[in-house]
């Protein structure tokens, strides 16, 4: 398949040029955090309770309703222009947004859909003569993130055995399309639950979600710093096709935890690649780094977003960045690595620079016992970064080239679905700096077309060639020709998603115009 470079039109409201402010009398307006997307609802409602919600659905049949949380979303998931907008920001249960429990010999946390990643892990760490400390087995990197619409778009962190973030979810409870409130979960709907789990918001209002959790632990932390080669062996492009993917296949398979930074910034010859990684131990924490000051996340995104279309300032920004990054990572390399638990080393980022974000989930097959074929993710790499070096002049990767990996997920509309419980993927994604604050459209297109380009040209490696499915939240609307989402995962899992959605939203009032073009719901 071949890629072509997308012109946003201006009346979409998902495309990256953000409309003009007038909005036909109408004052409201929803920016994601990103700045790529803008919705311009009739309306803008705040329900602080499942009596409140049960409310707004039963008033607002014939129309559209989509759930906001923090915004992190690249993709239109939740764009809505013309109905309903819904703000869960303002919902409780009591006083608390989340807590943890115990209940059969489970550990488990539950959290409303107001709760940020930061409050789930305070909810679990915090002192409680009643209740042991306990943490997720996996998490993303940034603690700022609305916890249910992570969950509700399939989101992952890393982990060689671990699963993505929604196969923890042990119940969940929405309200319907009808008002009723319907609880799913491990014990009394078992069937359903590879259905519910990833739901993109389309079943209904969520109001609560409880996961799996397990007893805090402490994490040894290591990084690295190496040439590109050392971790996924020879540029293919220079050995006339072939790969030695050993050094990969070690990596990930002996330790518990790994992620992989290439930055355009460090230098050529295929550069050189950050790793991090984890692995669960006894010890005690020791060593742990100070997080950087806020000043410092301030000054990058200022810097990152005004180089953005400034770009013959790039190679220095990027050098220093790369020099910044690698330095740290030396330091904590000289000492052994340190230790420190799990939410310290796992919620590694406090803040983030606006970017856009293409992540794709590429397949790595089960071989034999304790054996996978990585050459997939080898070729992808590289794939993405001989396009990197091939076009650096124009720049179309300004922040980084990142890989995790976990386990396949049993939920229908994973990217990570799979019927091999043994097979793993690899999430692979393309970052570059988004100019939010830039108020000329123009220019923020201008400034982000070579990324455009790029991901197209990668997305036909990534998708086309090494069958890979795109993360739902990420800006996969911008592969042309049009992704056809549909084709990439089995039809029977649609049938059967489709089924529990038109039981408990017959009408699509959780269906907007940008998922019902994917013609993913009957």
């Amino acid at each position: 398949m071949r890629h072509r470079l997308q012109t946003p039109a201006a009346d979409e409201g998902y495309v990256m040029n953000i409309p003009d402010d007038s909005n036909n009398g109408n004052e409201n307006r929803w920016t994601n955090w990103a700045g790529n997307l803008t919705s311009v609802p009739d309306a803008i409602e705040r329900p602080a309770s499942v009596a409140d919600v049960q409310a707004l659905v039963r008033r607002s049949r014939g129309n559209k309703l989509r759930m906001i949380g923090t915004g992190h979303s690249f993709s239109p998931l939740i764009v809505n222009n013309g109905e309903t907008l819904v703000d869960m920001s303002n919902f409780a249960k009591g006083t608390r947004k989340a807590w943890r429990w115990q209940d059969k010999g489970r550990d488990l946390v539950s959290f409303v859909p107001s709760a940020t990643w930061a409050e789930v892990r305070d909810a679990l760490t915090a002192p409680d003569p009643a209740v042991p400390p306990m943490y997720l087995s996996s998490t993303g990197a940034l603690a700022s993130i609305n916890a249910t619409g992570f969950v509700a778009a399939g989101c992952h962190g890393t982990g060689w055995d671990q699963r993505t973030v929604s196969d923890f979810v042990h119940a969940i409870e929405f309200v319907s399309a009808d008002g009723q409130v319907h609880v799913f979960s491990e014990d009394t709907t078992p069937g359903d639950m590879d259905a519910v789990r990833v739901s993109l918001g389309t079943l209904g209002v969520i109001t609560e979600l409880t996961l799996r959790v397990e007893p805090l632990y402490n994490l040894h932390d290591q990084e690295i710093v190496t040439a590109t080669e050392s971790v996924m062996g020879p540029n293919p492009q220079g050995t006339d096709g072939e790969i030695r993917p050993q050094n990969l296949h070690k990596l990930v398979t002996e330790n518990d935890y790994v992620e992989l930074f290439w930055f355009p910034g460090s230098g050529y010859n295929n550069g050189q690649i950050w790793i991090k990684k984890f692995n669960r131990t006894s010890d005690e924490p020791r060593d742990v780094p100070l997080r950087p000051d806020g000043w410092i996340d301030k000054m990058a995104t200022s810097v990152m977003e005004w180089t953005a279309t400034h770009p013959l300032v790039w190679p220095l920004v990027l050098s220093t960045a790369w020099d910044t990054i690698s330095s740290r990572a030396r330091d904590i390399e000289a000492k052994g690595g340190f230790v420190a638990p799990a939410p310290r080393v796992l919620f590694y980022a406090d803040q983030a620079f606006p970017i856009l974000d293409l992540e794709v989930a590429i397949p790595i097959p089960a071989t034999g016992r304790g054996t996978w074929n990585v050459d997939n993710v080898v070729r992808a790499w590289y794939a993405a970064l001989n396009y990197a070096y091939k076009f650096q002049r124009d720049f179309p990767l300004t922040t980084c080239l990142h890989a995790r990996f976990t386990r396949t997920s049993p939920a229908l509309l994973s990217p990570a679905f799979s019927t091999a419980a043994d097979d793993r993927v690899c999430w692979m994604e393309i970052l570059s700096a988004y100019p939010k604050s830039e108020p000329d459209a123009n220019k923020r297109a201008q400034a982000m077309a070579p990324h455009l380009a790029m991901i197209n040209a990668v997305m036909a490696d990534w998708i086309g060639t090494r069958h890979g499915r795109p993360h739902w939240a990420k800006n996969w609307q911008y592969i042309t020709p049009h992704l056809d989402v549909k084709a990439l995962y089995p039809q029977a899992n649609l049938l059967k998603f489709d089924a529990l959605r038109r039981r408990l939203d017959p009408d699509g009032m959780f269906v907007n115009r940008f998922l019902s073009e994917q013609g993913l719901f009957s």
